[in-house]
């Protein structure tokens, strides 16, 4: 899959059907609008592509910064090649970009630019100015500019629309069934192991430490998890927090991987996260934090 971001200097783009969003999180109403794209773009060969943003557009409009992002570019663009997606788009998003009329956007970008020759959108797509753009606004510009556009409407589940804004709520309420099954896949954070404290060891629970470098979405407290490493699939007991008995103030993931002995410091791993068992607690007495862990073990020994 090509990843383009620099839409200004790379103009050597075939027609293409495509999907416009930030996508983060790639969840299921993200899935339906990528893969209604490349239906479409079997149906009118066309190359399936999917124009992006980065950073996220609140950062820029809002002022807002980005610790709410659900997954990491790289990550989200492994997952949108995985849907058969041939081009990724991911346009710097600035302040004369925000400023850009629907119009303008539509066809410099879109048509000039990206040769879109069909267009894919969700039901609450906005675009241009102020937002100014919408559904109606493509429909209109899809007669006069000549593309075909297709408006996806609301994925639910049980009544209620998937959203990224709602997998971010069940990500920092401990709701990580929820938010799974609105993913459609299971919840991941990919981290280099770094050194740590050496506190596990000396409990007998020796632990895979990462920092991811954006925030961590999901709430203080005991995972049952997968950990992925060189491809290889291990159960553990995954703890997300500060680590308040020790009097800790930087979140952090530690992993205590089943039946694992190797060495994994500097090593990247993967943390697939399945159930959410407890928050985070303070412990008066390290023998009752270690009673605790091995009540955590057990549970989730029955889980995974």
């Amino acid at each position: 899959m090509r990843v383009i971001r620099d839409i200004y200097a790379e103009c050597d783009i075939e027609a293409t059907a495509i999907a416009l969003g930030n996508f983060d999180g790639i969840h299921r109403g993200h899935q339906a609008l990528i893969n209604e794209t490349v239906k479409l773009s079997k149906k009118l060969n066309l190359t399936p592509a999917v124009f992006t943003f980065h950073p996220h557009p609140k950062k820029v409009i809002e002022h807002i910064d980005e610790p709410f992002l659900i997954q990491r570019f790289k990550e989200k663009t492994k997952i949108i090649e995985s849907f058969g997606i041939d081009i990724v788009v991911c346009a710097h998003f600035t302040q004369a970009f925000a400023e850009m009329e629907p119009y303008n956007f539509v066809k410099d970008i879109l048509i000039d630019r990206m040769h879109a020759r069909a267009i894919c959108v969700g039901h609450d797509y906005t675009f241009g100015k102020k937002a100014l753009g919408t559904t109606k606004t493509l429909r209109e510009l899809s007669n006069s500019l000549g593309f075909e556009l297709i408006v996806i409407p609301p994925f639910k589940i049980n009544g209620t629309i998937v959203s990224s804004t709602r997998i971010r709520e069940f990500l920092r309420t401990g709701q990580i069934g929820l938010a799974n099954e609105f993913l459609g896949r299971n919840y991941t954070i990919s981290g280099i192991v770094k050194e740590g404290e050496g506190r596990g060891s000396s409990l007998g629970f020796p632990t895979a430490n990462i920092y991811p470098t954006n925030e961590i979405l999901l709430t203080n407290g005991v995972y049952a998890a997968y950990v992925y490493i060189d491809s290889k699939k291990y159960a553990a007991a995954v703890n997300v927090g500060v680590n308040p008995t020790f009097k800790g103030t930087q979140k952090h993931i530690e992993a205590f991987i089943f039946d694992f002995n190797g060495d994994l410091y500097r090593k990247r791993i993967t943390i697939e996260f399945i159930d959410f068992i407890r928050p985070e607690r303070k412990f008066k007495r390290i023998d009752d934090l270690i009673s605790q862990i091995k009540q955590d073990i057990k549970q989730i020994k029955t889980i995974l």
